[in-house]
């Protein structure tokens, strides 16, 4: 995890890193390392993607001067705490400052479930003249995206006796309860206009957003001279009793989870401890959220929606379920959570019954006849750990007959990757009639059938290389050819493996990732993903054989993105890098990306 402390390490890094967590329900956290609300998704209380609260103003007023410790950009000037910050611990989201003669410190945590986010202040006034320290949030109303000026935000407010509750919109039911316990809620109706929010997206370039906040009133408290202070800010999207929120008990549980899924972990192993509790403190196993704070739970409410999405939404609920149905190894199976696994692959199955049973398009029937075969090979991963074949055979038995049906065998295998795929199903279903006692002849044809198809269909001799697609025109190296080698059984043999992963080597890799498409082709634009760089080290075990050697070449070729874990993304790394060394923003903590490091990671233990 993430630790700054002034003159050390670099402020400027701390600026731009993505820091996340949520309440293992429905709300979460999002911000830069310096707790900047700089990106227009980010905030501290997000609700269903919707920022209800950005941030949090803290003021403290002695000696007729007045400190402001604030973090956001306005169109004309930048607003910053860095002469103030001492200290940046992201493993406790503790946050330290030091300035006249005040020590201060702050600390966040959600209490599981309930959605309530606790904020410590401890203040230590080292002078003899009382402090007046005032809390100030900055409240807005957004959906994922969408900015609002001060036209829009006319919120209806009542205060209590220890807050206030702003209904934000009658129409979605959404409200912001912020309460205190030792400080005095004061209303004080104001506007703060023009934050800017920017980001560089995909294609490079420069979004910028601007909103006005509504600052509704503040908290106060006066401190004494000579003193240390405690005292606490509670936000939440519904009403609570003050009385029955224990501070000490949310607080403490951060430290206590962290080290619950650690405790079998060599500390020497840092970056994956780091990896481990950041899965942990996302609570990536309950929510599956593939990019925080958008967060959708793929379960049984969900599933009786089908027949009514929208077109748009499917084609994103079935890119995000191949993620999650990829991440179970990296997400579950390494923290023996096989419960969890089972109940993920279980799901995705019924969901991909239910998709079957409503018209798609030519696209979306293609990328979920991937994500079909995508959870076998997570079956595969299960059965490893836990062999219930009874609970997935029929599945995948019906799955793979599907696919060899004369019209859908015709269609469905004109990329590499669900041709590999597929030819790794067959082999995980004939590996679990082995391991019964039985067999299947006709699958057993098909095994040749799909073993010859990709030689003489997709491999190309003189280039060393396999077609992504037989309907491109053109032909270049490209990321998918590699699962031939990764997946749970090989697809090719002979000399095409080394052949084939010295073209990956050659034209796709890079230290933080692998290139989607060669450095030489048109298509490519200069991203590289960390996600594939598992496939990549397992294909180069594979072919070398496991053995310390080995490993340590293979660690070599990865041992920077490694490192790299927590410099952008608190305990992860970045969905998406640029080769230029340009920082990408509008992907950043992405499930797969953080499993498959975590998988990548056991490879060299």
């Amino acid at each position: 995890m993430f630790k700054y402390k002034r003159e050390i390490n670099n402020y400027e890094q701390a600026k731009q890193l993505e820091y996340s967590f949520s309440d293992n329900s429905k709300v979460c956290f999002c911000t830069s390392g310096t707790l900047q609300t700089r990106k227009p998704y980010h905030g501290m209380y997000i609700k269903d993607s919707k920022v209800l609260l950005e941030n949090i103003v803290e003021t403290f007023e002695i000696d007729n001067t007045t400190y402001k410790l604030i973090e956001i950009d306005t169109k004309s000037r930048e607003l910053m705490t860095r002469d103030y910050l001492i200290n940046i611990d992201l493993e406790k989201n503790l946050f330290e400052y030091n300035f006249a003669d005040i020590s201060f410190a702050k600390r966040f945590a959600f209490e599981e479930n309930n959605g309530i986010l606790c904020i410590e202040y401890t203040i230590k006034n080292n002078s003899r003249n009382n402090i007046k320290f005032k809390v100030v949030p900055l409240v807005t109303y957004r959906d994922f995206f969408n900015m609002k000026n001060t036209s829009m935000l006319k919120f209806n407010q009542r205060d209590t006796e220890d807050g206030t509750f702003v209904a934000l919109s009658v129409l979605n039911q959404e409200n912001l309860v912020l309460k205190s316990d030792k400080m005095a809620w004061e209303n004080d109706n104001n506007v703060l206009r023009d934050i800017k929010h920017e980001m560089i997206t995909e294609d490079i370039k420069k979004e910028v957003y601007y909103e006005d906040l509504i600052i509704c009133g503040h908290f106060s408290a006066d401190i004494k001279g000579l003193s240390e202070t405690k005292l606490y800010v509670y936000v939440s999207s519904k009403d609570f009793n003050i009385e029955d929120v224990n501070p000490l008990t949310i607080l403490n549980n951060i430290e206590a989870r962290n080290k619950n899924i650690t405790f079998d972990l060599d500390e020497n192993f840092v970056e994956l401890m780091d990896l481990s509790k950041s899965i942990l403190n996302t609570h990536f196993d309950e929510l599956m959220i593939p990019t925080l704070p958008y967060k959708k739970q793929y379960n049984e409410e969900f599933i009786k929606t089908i027949p009514e999405l929208p077109s748009k939404q499917i084609d994103e609920d079935i890119e995000e379920l191949i993620d999650i149905t990829r991440s179970v190894e990296g997400q579950y199976l390494f923290y023996k959570k096989i419960k969890e696994a089972k109940r993920t692959v279980l799901n995705v199955y019924k969901i991909i019954k239910e998709l079957s049973k409503i018209e798609l398009s030519s696209h979306q029937i293609e990328r979920l006849n991937v994500l079909k075969l995508w959870y076998i090979e997570s079956v595969n991963r299960v059965l490893q750990k836990e062999g219930r074949i009874e609970l997935y055979m029929d599945s995948i038995k019906e799955i793979l007959y599907y696919f060899i049906e004369p019209e859908n065998r015709a269609t469905c295998f004109k990329t590499i990757e669900i041709t590999s795929l597929m030819l790794n199903a067959i082999k995980v279903y004939l590996n679990i009639l082995t391991w019964i006692g039985d067999t299947d002849k006709q699958m057993e044809i098909q095994e040749t059938f799909f073993t010859d198809l990709i030689k003489r269909e997709f491999w190309i001799s003189e280039k060393n290389i396999m077609k992504r697609d037989l309907r491109d025109e053109e032909h270049f190296a490209n990321v998918e050819m590699l699962y031939t080698l990764s997946l749970s059984f090989p697809c090719v043999k002979d000399e095409i493996p080394n052949k084939l992963l010295d073209s990956v080597f050659k034209e796709l890799y890079t230290p933080y990732g692998l290139r989607s498409v060669s450095k030489y082709s048109p298509e490519y634009n200069g991203m590289i993903y960390p996600k594939y760089m598992s496939h990549f080290i397992k294909a180069n075990l594979r072919l070398t054989g496991i053995t310390r050697a080995s490993q340590k070449i293979s660690f070599n070729l990865v041992k920077e993105l490694l490192q790299d874990v927590g410099k952008y993304v608190n305990g992860g790394t970045k969905k998406i890098y640029n080769e230029k060394g340009i920082s990408i923003d509008s992907m950043s903590y992405d499930v797969l990306t953080n499993a498959e490091m975590v998988r990548l990671y056991h490879m060299f233990m």
